[in-house]
This record gives structure tokens, sequence and C-alpha cells, in this order.
């Protein structure tokens, strides 16, 4: 058994360690751990994505969560993940099984486990999920019998997840004006769900890899330059106003303005949070990760709202979200959650806000980000990521944590370690040295009013760890 738990719950390898047998392993803890907090009788939400064998996958856990008497809500085809979330809350489930590895490449697969909250577990969940790792052998029963007996329950929340997103749209919003607008699913879940959200608002869609795929194209279904040329390219032949991109399983967006140019998801937070503060005029606090942009701290002090910042993963995000009130959480990858829809990132919903956004305001995308920048300040920024031994990278954050006077030159102004190894320099340039909690990387993130500063500090790194 090679299971390691990480953010939100379990990714490996298919047929290397993600294995039907260690899935029911899996799903086995799963079904003690809500045994033992006597929330069984309440349920579980199953959903999959469009990996390989995601669909055959789900019906294990389906099987093994029915054998333990546990009603299964099995989704009757794909489902993106935020939508999974909300059938969690809409059902009154226990939780929820995504079966998905989000961003990955497609050789991988994996478990997201949600709470009843309609969010992220957190850490002491998915640690006490782990701690019960193959201390009882895993039960099964035939998906037909379960299904006969009722235990299985096939559904589509379909209807129900559309009144949802449009029930927090301004009632003031002219769907007369039709933004062209180009999406890209990435061969992954969100797709068909993308385009009718689009559409009820009155846009012309295009659609691009909106067909399921297991291999995703040949790319990694994250919505990141490298990997749209094809929207960039479709923007630009049809002559539509921008491309909006969603990972695969649908909970991250990505975007290109009408030039076929990338924004980056850190452009994006900061858009939705200017617009719900000034033109929606909602109340609440913000909250951002540790890897997150300095955008998000000056709309906030320009609306005088406060802001946290937490360590990356946007289960910490949610945990915040259920002690106090807060407005939207968003980290750089490009997960942005607003809790009045629920405490989840929804890659659907912050596309159907941005369009929101741009009618009321009837800008171009790339005016919008104009108008932000002037606001808020100019900013670039930029992350790569390493492949780095388990050894090196220990040795490496050890070196990192000694107080070092200077980096690339500049004077460090303070060293933070809420999740990983922050330098902040002068005119509030940063850059952050973390290992990933998924995959065996290394990231650096870096932060400065210039591309080409943001370039030379990412420079400067890589010598260092090399």
């Amino acid at each position: 058994m090679d299971i390691q738990f990480g953010t939100e719950g379990w990714r490996g390898q298919i047929a290397d360690t993600f294995t039907t047998g260690n899935l029911r392993l899996v799903c086995q803890a799963i079904a003690d751990e809500l045994h033992a907090k006597q929330v069984q009788e309440s349920g579980v939400v199953v959903g999959y994505d469009t990996r390989f064998l995601s669909d055959v996958f789900a019906r294990e856990c389906a099987q093994v969560l029915a054998a333990n008497s546990i009603p299964v809500y099995l989704f009757d085809s794909v489902t993106p993940t935020p939508l999974l979330s909300f059938a969690v809350r809409h059902l009154g489930a226990a939780g929820g099984l995504m079966i998905t590895a989000s961003h990955n490449p497609a050789v991988w697969n994996g478990v997201k486990w949600k709470g009843p909250h309609a969010g992220p577990a957190n850490e002491e969940e998915i640690a006490q999920i782990a701690a019960r790792l193959g201390k009882t052998a895993a039960k099964s029963i035939p998906f037909d019998s379960a299904k006969r007996l009722g235990m299985i329950e096939l559904i589509n929340l379909d209807q129900p997840y559309f009144d949802q997103l449009l029930r927090f749209l301004s009632p003031t919003l002219d769907r007369e004006l039709r933004l062209h607008v180009v999406v890209d699913a990435m061969h992954g879940a969100a797709g068909a769900y993308f385009s009718r959200a689009l559409e009820a608002l009155g846009c012309q869609v295009t659609q691009v890899r909106s067909d399921p795929d297991p291999t995703f194209g040949g790319v990694n279904p994250e919505p990141i330059p490298k990997n749209l040329g094809v929207l960039m390219e479709k923007v630009l032949e049809v002559g539509a106003d921008l491309g909006l991109a969603t990972d695969g399983d649908g909970d991250r967006l990505g975007a290109v303005d009408a030039q076929g140019n990338y924004v980056s998801p850190q452009i994006l937070f900061a858009l939705l949070t200017l617009h719900l503060l000034r033109d929606r005029k909602w109340s609440g606090s913000v909250v951002k990760t540790f890897s997150t942009t300095w955008l998000i701290d000056r709309i906030a002090d320009l609306y005088e709202v406060q802001m946290h910042e937490v360590p990356i993963g946007f289960k910490h995000i949610c945990g915040l979200m259920q002690a106090e009130d807060v407005l939207i959480g968003g980290e750089e990858s490009g997960g942005i959650g607003i809790p009045l829809h629920m405490p989840e990132r929804d890659g659907i919903f912050s596309g159907m806000l941005l369009i929101e956004h741009l009618l009321l305001s009837g800008q171009q995308l790339s005016d919008a980000i104009d108008q932000l920048m002037f606001l808020a300040g100019y900013h670039a920024y930029d992350r790569i990521d390493l492949p780095l031994a388990q050894a090196k990278k220990e040795s490496l954050f050890r070196s990192l944590v000694q107080q070092p006077i200077t980096f690339a030159g500049d004077q460090i102004e303070e060293v933070q370690t809420l999740d990983g190894v922050k330098y902040k320099l002068s005119d509030g340039r940063w850059i952050l040295f973390r290992a990933s909690g998924t995959e065996p990387l290394l990231r650096i993130y870096a932060e400065a009013r210039e591309s080409e500063d943001v370039s030379r500090l990412i420079a400067a790194a890589k010598r260092l760890v090399d």
C-alpha cells in the first residue's frame, strides 16, 4: 500500500499507486470515519471527471460505501467538482467524493474529499481518514445489487445548480449586450456546463476542446499560457471578445483577452474582488493565499475591508469562510470562491461574474485590466516549477531560513515562513520558495512592478537551487 494523502485527498499515477485495490482501501477508511462520526446515514455524493477509468473508479467507490451501509448519490455522467460540492449541500450529505486529479497530467487520477459544508475537508479531517487506512478490510457489493437495495441512486442536479448560479447575478444585467466568448474546457469536465451558463447570460459561445478526452489532447488540463495556444488562436480566428478556460475538473478559471493575450489568475482574482466591492457593493473580508499578488491587499485597503493571508491550499481559505463573513477568497493558481454561492472554488461561477463585470462596465477585458492597474498599481508576476529530489529540497530550505541579508543584490527586508520561505524585498517585491504538496516539485514565485525584475529574481532563484 503506497497511499500518501495531500491537499484535499489522495492522488497517484494510474496503475502504479492509483489502483482499484488502493482506491477501495481509501473508500473503506472514509466509510469507517463516517461511521465513527455517526453521520453515515446522510450518505455520500460521488462524482467523476473525464480521466481514464474515472467512471469505473467512481462505481468502485460507490460499491464500497454501499457495502458499509452508506447511501450513495452517484452522478449519472461526467461532473465538474463545483457541481459535486453543490450537491453535497443540496442533498444534505455527509460528504462528497470526487474522482479527479484536477490539473495533473493524464497518467494521474485521485480522490478529492469534500465536507458537508460543500467545500474542501480540512487537514484534521484528511488526517483522520488517512489514519484509518488499512485498519479494516475493504468491503464491496455488486453495483446492480446495491442499486436494487436502494443504496446507490443515480442523480442529475444540473438544473438546481444552474438555478443557483443565476440567482446571484445582478438583476440590472443587460443581457442584450452579446459578448462573444470562446470557451475551452481543455477536454475536461466543465465544457457543456460552462457554455450553457454563459449562453444564459446572453453570450455568443464558441467551444474548443469541449469533447471528453482522457489524454486531454496531449497537454495537462491546467489553464496556463503554455497549454492555452488553442484558445488563443481561436479567439483571434473568430474575433471573440475574450476566451475563458477551465481546468480538468472545472474548479479553476483561466482567460485570454480579445488580442489573444493570457490574463493571469492573479488579475482575474483582483478583477472579481474589485467587481464585488465596487460594482455589486457586497461586503465581507477578502482572503488570499501566501503566493498571491499584492493587488488584493491594495483593493482591500481601497475599499476598507479586512484582508487575510493564509497558507497555500484552498482548504485554508474554506476554513476561514466557515468562521467569519468572507466576501471572496482566492489562490494564485486560479481557484476562486465566493461563499455567498458556496465555500468552494467554482471556475464556472467565476467566469460568469467576470462576464457580469464586463457587461455592467461596458468594457473589454483589456480595458478592465487597465483600470484595475490604475486603481491598484501595476504588477508583474511569474511562477516556475523545478523537479527537486527530497534530500536536496530539505537542504535547500534549511539554508533559505538562515536569515540572509541580500538576495539577487537586493536587501531582504523580511523573511516569512507561513508556507515555504518568502523573501520580502524593497518596493513591495518578493520571491517565494515552496515545495509542492502533491508533486515532487519546488515552486518558485515572484512579484514586482516590472516583468524584467521578476525574470531577474527567478533567474537568481534558479541559480541558487542549481
